[in-house]
C-alpha cells in the first residue's frame, strides 16, 4: 500500500508539472528514479499514462482520467493525515527529534530554547548520532538526513544546503607545506569523517572554482585517522595532525583565533542537502508540523 501511494504521489507531481525533471526536483529524487516509478505504475495498471517526446510530457486519455481520480485520493489521504492536527490545534506533548551530531551540536542545540519557550507544552528528546545518509530511527517523530529514502513514503521538507571547506593548523602547514590543488592531498595527512552507512570514511569532493554544479573532483580518503564525530576531527586538526574538512561557520572562531587557517579556499565541496522527514502514516500532530516549520527558519 505504501509503495502504491508513493507511485501515485510521483504520478501526480509529473502530471501537475508536465515534466519528469521538475517533478524530480520537487520530490527530491533523480529524474531516473521518477521515470522508473512511472514505468512501474504503468506496468502495474497495464496502460500508458504519458506521451513522451524529447521536449514534452503529456497525459494520455487514460492518464487524464487516472490523474483526476488520484488527485481526489491523495487529497483525502492528506485530510486524514491532518485530522488530528485540525481537531486539536494545540502544540503540546512529547517530541523525539533525531539528527546527525554536527547538526545537533552546531545549529540546533543553541536554538532549541526558542522553540520550547514558544511552546511550553512541548517536551523534547534530542537524539544525536553519526547518521548522515541512513534513513532513520522509526521511533523518532522528526529526523534530519542528507538523503531521502528510496521508498518514497515519508513526508519531507528540504531545509537547505551546505558546502565544506578545508583547513589546517599553522603548525601542520609549516611542517608539511600548503596544498594549492586537491590533487596535492595525496602527499598530505587528512583527517577523515566516517560514513556510518558503509563504515568507511567519506571521500573528499571538490568543485573547481567558478564551476559549481559540475562533476566534482574526488580525492579518495586514505583513513590514517578516521572519526565519526566532527568535533574530534577538528580537535585533531587543531593539534596539528593534518587537514580537516567542515562548514565555514564552524571554522570561523578557529580562523579568528589563529588555531586553524583556510586551505585551498576557492575549492569547495559540492552542495550537500539536508532534509527534515517525518511519518505520514501517523496522525501529524501540531507539534511535529510546528517543529518542521521551525527547522526551516534556522537551518542555513
Amino acid at each position: 500500500m505504501a509503495d502504491s501511494l508513493a507511485l501515485m504521489r510521483t504520478f501526480d507531481q509529473v502530471a501537475d508539472t508536465g515534466s519528469f525533471s521538475s517533478a524530480a526536483r520537487a520530490l527530491g529524487l533523480s529524474r531516473a528514479a521518477v521515470s522508473g516509478q512511472i514505468a512501474r505504475l504503468e506496468a502495474s495498471l497495464g496502460v500508458r499514462l504519458f506521451r513522451r517526446t524529447t521536449r514534452t510530457v503529456a497525459l494520455t486519455d487514460e492518464g487524464a482520467r487516472y490523474a483526476e481520480r488520484v488527485r481526489g485520493i491523495l487529497e483525502e489521504i492528506d485530510r486524514l493525515d491532518n485530522e488530528y492536527a485540525q481537531r486539536s490545534g494545540e502544540v503540546s506533548g512529547p517530541l523525539t527529534v533525531e539528527v546527525p551530531e554536527f547538526v545537533g551540536t552546531r545549529v540546533l542545540a543553541a536554538r532549541l530554547p526558542e522553540f520550547l519557550f514558544r511552546h511550553p507544552g512541548v517536551s523534547m528528546n534530542l537524539v544525536l548520532n553519526d547518521r548522515v545518509d541512513e534513513v532513520a530511527n522509526v521511533d523518532a517523530d522528526v529526523f534530519v538526513r542528507g538523503t531521502l529514502p528510496k521508498a518514497h513514503h515519508l513526508k519531507f521538507r528540504r531545509l537547505g544546503g551546505y558546502r565544506l571547506i578545508t583547513a589546517a593548523s599553522p603548525a601542520y602547514l609549516a611542517r608539511a607545506g600548503t596544498p594549492r590543488h586537491p590533487r596535492e592531498l595525496a602527499g598530505h595527512i587528512t583527517i577523515d569523517y566516517i560514513n556510518s552507512a558503509s563504515g568507511k570514511p567519506f571521500d573528499w569532493e571538490f568543485e573547481p572554482p567558478g564551476q559549481r554544479g559540475g562533476s566534482p573532483l574526488v580525492v579518495p580518503a586514505r583513513g590514517r585517522l578516521c572519526c565519526n564525530n566532527s568535533d574530534a576531527c577538528i580537535a585533531a586538526a587543531v593539534a596539528g595532525f593534518g587537514l580537516v574538512s567542515d562548514v565555514r561557520d564552524t571554522f570561523e572562531p578557529l580562523f579568528a583565533s589563529g588555531a586553524l587557517v583556510p586551505v585551498m579556499p576557492r575549492w569547495l565541496s559540492p552542495e550537500y542537502e539536508l532534509f527534515a522527514l517525518w511519518h505520514p502514516g501517523r496522525p501529524v500532530a501540531p507539534r511535529v508540523t510546528a517543529f518542521v516549520e521551525f527547522l526551516t527558519t534556522i537551518m542555513p
